[in-house]
């Protein structure tokens, strides 16, 4: 019986007039006219009109009389041309209704716990749409998205086809690895004391698989990390799109993903990546230079403000808190020049902007109006007499090209993580502060805007304590003339470990970080002098990492990979502002599914079979 059930509204339309039908659905909305029932039929996505009448049947009619909001029933009746005056253009069955012979209750719906069709304005709280998530995805805006999101996904493993990638599933249960995050730890109850890792990724496995002699690899891979819930990460668990290819260098996944996004992402949002970008390539920044001029390593390049290092405007100078600072080379003092709008921020406007310096451990910002009136600063009396502030003001104005109209500010501390920070927050604010008050806004909506950062760090230091900066299976630059090999032995000896740069690179997109990889490191020998450089014995390397030191003794080709954070990515092709709005049964902010209540205690029982003792702190 189910065979013969019309489910796809969208498809019923003129050519089925006079023709009887049976159709299921969820009784969106019930409207009583007197002598006639209508019932707005809702299928997955779609809106079909079913009209009960007492004269084409009586019992049909009775039963359509006790008809509530989201039962679930079943409709036979004809199909029949609506009258021109009541076609209804936003529907695609819109010139058709259904004229019900029977009508049969499939399942009575109990009164709904918050109204899940009300639009943005009005709707139930975020809270209470994830406990009752089942019935959130009712919503159409949902069901769209859902429906977006399994095209984007079928389009992308038939690109990453027509490129010749072959898609492999690797495991789930796998082994702890030093990826960034924390595992989640699954205990083996066949093998007592032990436990399987969910994966961060599936890295090690797809470099193994370029050590097996696969050329391209690609998957839509689940990746378990156990990380602090954001706005743009989901907790627990999220999904990737991972892709490895042999004899492949940087350059090679620069050009597989720029065709890609331009090819595929375009297809599936209102926003478009600039004919430039197309023409050109996407914009490339150093790591360096992206903390420099954004304080980010992730800038939203969707707007024109960028930091510049002025050491060489206040050395020497009679302002001592900055001139001081530009005797040591691990401070910053950065300047932040706003064009022609001036007039855009008012005291108060410039208090929010010190109150962002403060919230990030800086002590003050320092600026400079340049009004009508002439330049006016607080900072201009720290530069000695008359004569020596117009000697310094005029140098500042020619250095910096400043003009009337224009606003500067000044940053400056030892500590570069605290500016970087405060950069990065104020440059935000301030694009949207004249995004409201500006005449066509500021920031270029409707992009997609890319950008390249490489030369990431490939060691870091953190309270004296060296680690990886980013993944540990990756290469770095070798110094001309020298292996990698032995740039890293020069940098042990001359103490510069943090300034090799990895073959790393990651993908941003108006101000998110949506795909990231590497080079990765082949040879077993380099491989393992890395680990021993942050403090891991030969044995222990061995021991935590014996398939991949193994693997890489039968040789391997050079390899490379990357993976796109599908969730983050289609937040942002939706315009959507929480990762959570993208995900059909998203955890909430504090990393528990309000739905099942998960994370939840285990019982006894289980966990003696696991040979499990809980001994909390």
């Amino acid at each position: 019986m189910l065979k013969q059930l019309s489910l796809d509204f969208s498809k019923i339309n003129l050519n089925n007039v006079n023709q009887i039908l049976t159709v299921g659905g969820f009784c969106h909305t019930i409207r009583d006219h007197g002598g006639l029932i209508f019932v707005d039929l809702r299928s997955q996505t779609d809106i079909l009109q079913c009209v009960f009448d007492p004269a084409a049947n009586s019992k049909a009619f009775q039963i359509a009389e006790k008809l509530h909001s989201e039962y679930v029933i079943k409709v036979t009746g004809k199909i029949v041309a609506r009258d021109e005056s009541l076609i209804n253009p936003n529907l695609p069955s819109g010139q058709i209704e259904l004229v019900a012979q029977t009508i049969e209750i499939i399942s009575k719906a109990a009164p709904m716990p918050f109204d899940i069709h009300a639009e943005t304005g009005n709707l139930a709280g975020e809270e209470t749409r994830l406990k009752y998530r089942y019935l959130d995805l009712r919503r159409n805006k949902l069901k769209k998205m859902l429906t977006t999101k399994n095209n984007l996904i079928l389009s992308t493993r038939n690109w990453f086809a027509k490129e010749n990638f072959i898609d492999v599933t690797t495991p789930i249960l796998a082994n702890p690895s030093p990826e960034g995050a924390r595992d989640f730890i699954v205990p083996s109850r066949i093998h007592p004391g032990t436990f399987y890792a969910l994966p961060q990724a599936p890295q090690q496995f797809k470099q193994l698989l370029m050590v097996g002699g696969f050329n391209r690899y690609v998957q839509i891979a689940p990746c378990f990390r156990d990380e602090d819930p954001r706005s743009d990460r989901h907790p627990g668990d999220f999904y990737q799109i991972d892709a490895e290819v042999a004899w492949a260098d940087q350059e090679d996944i620069f050009e597989i993903n720029q065709k890609f996004a331009c090819e595929v992402l375009e297809q599936f949002t209102k926003l478009r990546i600039p004919k430039s970008d197309k023409e050109n390539g996407f914009v490339r920044i150093s790591h360096a230079d992206s903390m420099n001029k954004y304080g980010s390593d992730k800038p939203d390049l969707r707007f024109d403000l960028q930091w510049l290092n002025v050491k060489f405007l206040f050395k020497n100078c009679g302002f001592k808190v900055f001139a001081d600072m530009c005797e040591n080379s691990e401070a910053r003092v950065q300047a932040l020049v706003i064009k022609n709008h001036v007039d855009k921020f008012s005291r108060s406007d410039l208090d929010k902007i010190q109150e962002i310096g403060r919230a990030n451990g800086l002590p003050g910002i320092a600026y400079i109006q340049y009004t009508s009136e002439g330049a006016k600063s607080p900072i201009f009396k720290f530069f000695g007499d008359e004569a020596e502030q117009e000697i310094k003001k005029t140098e500042i104005q020619k250095e910096l090209n400043l003009q009337t109209g224009d606003l500067v500010l000044f940053v400056a501390n030892n500590n570069s993580s605290v500016v970087y920070k405060s950069q990065n927050q104020m440059r935000l604010h301030i694009a949207k502060h004249l995004d409201k008050v500006l005449d066509g806004g500021f920031i270029r909506h409707g992009e997609l805007k890319f950008a390249w950062i490489y030369e990431f760090p490939f060691f870091e230091e953190e309270d004296g304590k060296l680690d990886f900066a980013h993944n540990p299976f990756g290469v770095w630059q070798a110094q001309e003339g020298m292996t990698k090999l032995e740039t890293l032995n020069q940098a042990k000896e001359t103490g510069k470990l943090t300034q090799m740069r990895a073959i790393q690179y990651d993908l941003t997109l108006n101000g998110y970080e949506v795909l990231s990889g590497g080079v990765r490191n082949s040879d077993a020998t380099t491989l393992m002098e890395a680990f021993k450089t942050i403090g891991y014995t030969e044995d222990e390397v061995k021991t935590k990492f014996k398939h991949m030191m193994e693997a890489y003794t039968y040789a391997a080709p050079p390899h490379a990979g990357f993976a796109w954070g599908l969730d983050r990515l289609f937040m942002i092709l939706t315009e959507e502002n929480n990762i959570r709005e993208v995900i059909a049964f998203p955890k909430n902010g504090q990393a528990i599914d309000a739905m099942t209540g998960s994370p939840t205690a285990i019982d006894t029982r289980s966990l003696k079979e696991l040979s499990i003792k809980l001994n909390l702190l």
